[in-house]
């Protein structure tokens, strides 16, 4: 009988050695599962820390009515009414009355043109254009990526920061003293309505 007895607790020893393992396994478990959650955690830190180091896309604007003015007072802006008017005195000379009312149309059209862009939010980029160089120059100075009308910037997310380069952009026309006096003022009113400027007379 005792022989019996020893056989059927050897015949059972390896399972309580399984047992045993199951139950270290089981105590390991937790600590297995905390180590690969600090691993994720980890990872998920890395990231952050890139995400919040990474430089902010710098973008400059500018106030298009500012260039409008400083554009308008400069000789450049005067050869166009120079020119203009040079066509008109020809077109009278020769009496030839369609071509008068054409540069008359043209005429009262810039003028308009003119007003939008100084007193509303009317785009000075036709103007800009001509100067892709000076441009260039103006936001390499400023260390931004691109240069918008700031009228045109409806919605700016996070990571982008604004820069303003109007008084940069106004230095391409060579403003003078009275010019940049006006231009100094321009931030203190608020553009107008386009159909008001629109609604404007003639000559004003």
């Amino acid at each position: 009988m005792v022989l019996q007895a020893r056989n059927v607790t050897s015949r059972y020893r390896p399972t309580v050695a399984a047992m045993r393992i199951t139950k270290i396994f089981k105590k390991e478990a937790p600590v297995k599962k905390l180590m690969v959650l600090l691993v994720v955690l980890g990872c998920t830190a890395v990231l952050l820390v890139g995400f919040s180091s990474r430089a902010n896309v710098r973008i400059g604007t500018y106030d298009s009515r500012a260039i409008a003015i400083a554009f308008g007072n400069s000789s450049e802006g005067m050869q166009f009414v120079s020119t203009l008017r040079a066509e008109m005195m020809k077109a009278r000379e020769a009496r030839d009355d369609s071509l008068v009312r054409h540069i008359e149309n043209k005429a009262g059209a810039y003028q308009k043109l003119n007003h939008l862009r100084a007193f509303s939010i009317g785009s000075v980029s036709e103007i800009l254009q001509n100067h892709q160089a000076e441009v260039a120059v103006a936001a390499e100075e400023a260390g931004v990526q691109t240069i918008v009308s700031k009228f045109e910037l409806i919605y700016r997310g996070m990571g982008v920061d604004t820069v303003d380069v109007t008084l940069a952009l106004t230095r391409i026309f060579k403003p003078s003293e009275q010019v940049q006096k006006w231009i100094s003022s321009v931030p203190n009113q608020k553009p107008l309505p386009m159909a008001d400027v629109l609604a404007m007379p003639a000559g004003r």
